[in-house]
């Protein structure tokens, strides 16, 4: 039975893939599956194996996925579903274009962490800081950072958090942000949600590499258990 023009499949060569891209293989709440590479690429279908060639977790026919296709000089969210799996292999079609839908998802993508930062005031945004003080993160993605500290600030505060070691792979992150919201904890530490301000798409993009480098470390853990 032939198609109409509302219902033909896109191929996946016209989003420039390509055999031996990397991918990062998502829930559609973005949570990483895992880290694949592109095997093969074949009209309206993706090819997909584990970086490592190592076993693919079981998955169900018509199961839903986000997927991020690195290219040489930029990458690609597309939305597809799988078509078919081996142990090793995840099949994808039914591919579309997620980029400007889901641009603001990937910023909300996440991670738990425990590290030491600085944080201090700003009178405006971008304006000089005053003193710094430590703080703790403990949670970071593309749109905000929730840390803890002793120091009191307010809802509407501007605040420069500086000196992030999030991975050893990146240098260290520093952000303008302001306080979204604010909650005593305990022993005096107050926990701050704070939105990022200013951040340019380059920064942005290289905070979703470290945060996925994150995740896949947390990933070889759960196997390793």
């Amino acid at each position: 039975m032939s198609v109409g023009p509302q219902e033909e499949l896109v191929t996946s060569n016209e989003f420039g893939l390509a055999p031996g891209m990397v991918t990062e293989v998502m829930t559609l709440e973005n949570r990483l599956i895992y880290v694949g590479k592109v095997s093969k690429v074949g009209g309206s279908a993706v090819y997909i194996r584990e970086i490592n060639d190592d076993e693919l977790p079981m998955v169900l026919v018509n199961k839903e996925l986000k997927i991020r296709f690195y290219r040489e000089e930029d990458n690609v969210v597309l939305r597809g579903k799988v078509c078919g799996s081996t142990m090793r292999m995840w099949k994808v079609d039914r591919l579309e274009s997620t980029f400007f839908k889901e641009q603001r998802a990937f910023f909300r993508q996440s991670v738990s962490t425990n590290l030491e930062a600085q944080c201090g005031r700003r009178a405006t945004w971008g304006g000089p800081v005053g003193v710094l003080y430590p703080c703790q993160v403990l949670d970071i993605s593309g749109g905000g950072i929730f840390i803890s500290s002793h120091e009191e600030y307010r809802v509407g505060n501007r605040l420069l958090i500086t000196n992030i070691p999030l991975v050893a792979e990146e240098s260290t992150f520093s952000f303008n942000c302001f306080v979204r919201r604010a909650g005593l904890w305990k022993k005096g530490v107050i926990r701050y949600g704070c939105q990022f301000e200013g951040l340019s798409p380059k920064e942005q993009d290289r905070l979703l590499r470290a945060i996925f480098i994150v995740q896949r470390m947390e990933i070889r853990k759960r196997k390793a258990r």
